[in-house]
């Protein structure tokens, strides 16, 4: 099922995005005075999928899908005191506390993608081949974005990490590719929820635009942060699954994850992580 051993550091990441309505002003010559929302309904009515009653706003091709939040839980083994320990990080840009109630897509995707460039972790996602990653791109070319470290490919498969060639590469390894099977193909957080873990705790996906339109913007970095906890927790799950862990490695994972996430609560801007462990029974 998986090719390769864990990486000594792994990245879970997931971003969150919505209708890009200066774009939208660009491409349709629309007037300054438009207002957002009635940007993005040019988008969405622009959409061939588009229907006044029975779909509303469709789903937007990723160029026209304005990046506002990318969330990333960074894993790697350590020693401590002559015992291996695993080491967490759980980050976002824009990062908590917020600062604005915007943000510069530019700058965003610029350093993530700086990030992995310089560190070259594993890049672990759920759906993220077809679409996290394809936004990246996407996004950073029309912002204009320089990302060479980022884009360098080895001239062959063994010589180095390749994020871009998923048949030789699990440098980036897309956990829905390893479930997918068209109307049997399996949402994270029902996947999550299945396995024990929390999944979605109070925001679904189709809420990120609305939450955006009303500048809350700190809702939207929570839910994508959440997101990359499930992830990480499916992907752990999966490796079990495979044998690359022990059942003892496992379980001990599991616990240091928990205390993790029970020191990160304790930061004002983390306590919304409470209501994860509270669904995450012991």
């Amino acid at each position: 099922m998986l090719k390769s051993p864990i990486h000594d550091l792994v990245l879970y990441f997931d971003l969150e995005w919505v209708p890009d309505a200066a774009g939208s002003k660009r491409l349709f010559d629309l007037p300054e005075e438009t207002t957002e929302l009635e940007a993005m309904q040019q988008l969405w009515e622009h959409s061939p999928q588009y229907d006044a009653e029975k779909n509303p706003r469709p789903f937007l091709k990723y160029m026209f899908s304005r990046v506002v939040s990318i969330a990333f839980l960074s894993r790697k083994p350590v020693f401590r005191d002559g015992e291996p320990v695993i080491e967490f990080s759980l980050n976002s840009l824009p990062k908590l506390p917020l600062e604005s109630d915007d943000v510069d897509e530019a700058a965003i995707i610029e350093r993530f993608l700086y990030i992995l460039g310089e560190r070259r972790p594993q890049l672990v996602g759920y759906n993220s081949a077809e679409s996290d990653l394809q936004v990246l791109v996407q996004r950073g070319i029309i912002n204009e974005i320089t990302a060479p470290a980022f884009n360098e490919r080895p001239n062959k498969p063994w010589e180095g990490p390749d994020y871009f060639d998923s048949r030789n590469s699990e440098a980036h390894l897309d956990l829905l590719k390893k479930f997918s099977g068209g109307a049997m193909t399996p949402r994270l957080d029902e996947f999550a929820k299945l396995c024990g873990f929390p999944g979605k705790i109070d925001v679904k996906g189709d809420q990120v635009t609305d939450l955006w339109l009303a500048r809350d913007l700190t809702k939207i970095v929570e839910y994508n942060q959440i997101d990359t906890l499930n992830t990480y927790l499916v992907w752990l799950r999966v490796v079990y699954f495979v044998g690359l862990l022990t059942e003892e490695a496992y379980f001990m994972e599991l616990e240091q994850f928990r205390e993790f996430l029970e020191t990160e609560i304790e930061k004002p801007e983390k306590a919304f992580l409470s209501d994860f462990i509270d669904k995450w029974p012991a």
